[in-house]
């Protein structure tokens, strides 16, 4: 299982940037996915695009599960190659992919059936029903080809890996944008499927994904192993893995209900059908802004496995010190493009049938929520760093604080006086306080660490 870098003596800097690249592009291809996605059905109409609005709160759910599992996945397998654990680490990486398998049958099976109710808690009407169906019920069906090439890639990253993981996701995404224009409005000799046509194009990608992952984890690296394979080892291994897992799950799964709670709030504003979609559409495109920042966090997250199986404090102290003053850089520079292009984002999405007030909400989203970017990169650094010390819980504490004590509370008051803007307002406040919240947690654990191995 040779690596191509190593992370626990090449220099740091250039290690960074060069593990970092890969995913980086692999997450703006997941930015494009998304955004072509929404481009697309936006030119069916202002009720698919607010439909499929609707369906991002699900899919935020579900990646929660999937990224939750994969950060237990990549800091427990890092940890184990540090360590110089061989054995180990394929006994973690083929025990997780049993456990997503679990996993994702039994995610299917409650999902599928309760698609009515669910997406009328979150407060979806009875005419955009019809589109959220032929979205989802497809989408469950591909929960598997979610789930288990998830984690898959979070093995082979925690080898210092992400070349592969990249090319996989950007092959699969490029499919995807294909197979958007062609099935949802009929281009390519395809049939017009509307909304149907985006599920079917995702899972016909996602299988492209889950063949691709588990090749490369079983040919390439040989990750996965039956070899002396007992239950009592598996259940060993998912112990040691949701041992992190679940609290990145629990942590992750903040974030979709925070998203649910401010569509609920969002729905009952004048026009709560375009600030819905325009919260949702944002959100979207403000991951094009952090895409560079959550590479680099996802690969901290194995540099600083690694190196703390290692006991390496003063190669991980550096790392965290040359991210944060990227991140400072980049945050700067992505909130003065955003704000010059506010107006250009919203007819982006419907340029064949234009709707002004859509367009309003985002422009003033993207007059507001700027200044929040610095704040959210050096969140998402902070972290991942705990997560590779794993330390799941102090993240957990840290985007529950951020999330549910502050941003819902303040949404509400600040938007009874000041209407849909205040709801921008109060994502930018509770942004930047639970950035700070995180830097400094991070840094106060870094030292209670760093004093046990010195002892």
């Amino acid at each position: 299982m040779k690596q191509k870098l190593n992370l626990l003596t090449d220099p740091i800097g250039p290690t960074l940037f060069k593990l970092s690249v890969p995913m980086f592009f692999a997450m703006i291809g997941f930015a494009l996915f998304n955004f072509f996605d929404t481009k697309f059905v936006g030119q069916l109409g202002t009720n698919p695009l607010a439909a499929l609005s609707y369906t991002v709160n699900t899919m935020l759910i579900m990646f929660a599960l999937a990224f939750g599992l994969g950060t237990g996945v990549t800091a427990t397998v890092a940890k184990a190659v540090g360590s110089g654990d061989e054995e180990k680490v394929k006994r973690l990486a083929t025990d997780s992919i049993i456990l997503a398998v679990v996993l994702a049958i039994i995610l299917m099976s409650i999902g599928y059936p309760t698609i009515e109710i669910l997406f009328k808690c979150f407060g979806a009407s009875s005419e955009l029903m019809p589109y959220i169906k032929d979205y989802m019920e497809l989408w469950y069906l591909g929960v598997p080809l979610i789930i288990i090439p998830m984690l898959g890639n979070s093995a082979i990253r925690a080898q210092g890996n992400t070349l592969i993981p990249a090319l996989i996701m950007g092959v699969s995404i490029l499919a995807n944008i294909v197979l958007d224009y062609g099935l949802i409005l009929g281009n390519l000799g395809m049939p017009r499927l509307e909304v149907f046509g985006a599920s079917l194009a995702t899972f016909i990608s996602r299988i492209i994904t889950l063949v691709a992952s588990l090749s490369f984890l079983h040919f390439k690296f040989g990750m996965i192993s039956f070899k002396d394979f007992s239950f009592k080892k598996m259940i060993s291994s998912w112990k040691e893995v949701l041992k992190i897992g679940i609290p990145a799950i629990a942590t992750q799964m903040v974030i979709p209900f925070s998203v649910s709670l401010i569509a609920r709030i969002a729905s009952d504003y004048p026009h709560g059908k375009q600030l819905v979609s325009a919260l949702q559409t944002a959100g979207r495109v403000d991951f094009f802004a952090l895409a560079v920042v959550a590479a680099l966090g996802g690969v901290l997250v194995s540099f600083v496995a690694q190196n703390y199986g290692a006991g390496n404090f003063s190669r991980i102290k550096r790392a965290i010190s040359l991210s944060r003053s990227f991140a400072m850089i980049w945050g700067i520079v992505a909130t003065i493009c955003f704000i010059l292009v506010r107006n250009e984002i919203g007819p982006v999405f419907m340029k064949e049938n234009p709707d002004p007030i859509f367009f309003n909400f985002m422009s003033e989203f993207y007059w507001i929520v700027p200044y929040s970017f610095i704040f959210r990169m050096f969140f998402v650094l902070d972290t991942c760093v705990l997560n590779a010390f794993q330390k799941p819980l102090h993240t957990g504490v840290l985007t529950f604080f951020q999330l549910i004590i502050l941003y819902i509370p303040l949404a509400l008051f600040l938007g009874d006086l000041f209407g849909y803007k205040g709801i921008f307002s109060a994502y930018v406040i509770a942004t930047a306080i639970g950035g700070l919240a995180s830097y400094f947690t991070q840094n106060k654990m870094f030292e209670v660490l760093n004093g046990k191995q010195k002892s």
